[in-house]
């Protein structure tokens, strides 16, 4: 039977995608897939891409999922980021906090469940089987696009 087996990605919209994206890359560190100036920007968070686009800023929801969540606040406040206090909740168990990004958009950081700690799984799950444990994949470089050609 077809069905949903994925979220295939975020989007954000951003009056500053320069800026937005200096902020994600920089401020919060995740890892720039691709970069067209002006156009987009998508990172690669785990088995997610978070794209940011140029346009009038709309209400986003999603959370990040954190290794260690208190020492990520605290990197993100020594960097100037407007962060809520960090909470346990009694209903999930999940610590979490909340900042806001230059847009005035407001996301989540929280602890992971297992399997997002686990790390990305981009192959299928039967490619996986197959084969045993999934290897590493070597860092890849953010790609830099110009009037049409892929630059390295």
């Amino acid at each position: 039977m077809a069905g949903i087996v994925a979220v295939g990605h975020v989007g954000i919209m951003a009056r500053d995608l320069e800026r937005l994206l200096a902020f994600y890359r920089d401020t919060v560190g995740l890892k720039l897939m691709v970069h067209q100036q002006g156009v987009i920007a998508i990172f690669e968070v785990g088995d997610i891409d978070v794209f940011l686009m140029p346009g009038a800023a709309r209400r986003v929801e999603f959370d990040l999922a954190a290794d260690d969540v208190d020492a990520f606040r605290e990197r993100l406040v020594e960097a100037g980021v407007d962060c809520g206090p960090a909470k346990l909740s009694r209903t999930t168990g999940h610590r979490s906090f909340t900042f806001t990004d230059p847009e005035a958009n407001e996301i989540t950081v929280t602890s992971g469940h297992p399997r997002t700690l686990a790390g990305p799984s981009r192959r299928p799950r039967a490619a996986v089987k197959a084969r045993g444990a999934a290897k590493p994949r070597p860092a890849a470089r953010p790609r830099t696009v110009r009037r049409g050609r892929t630059a390295r």
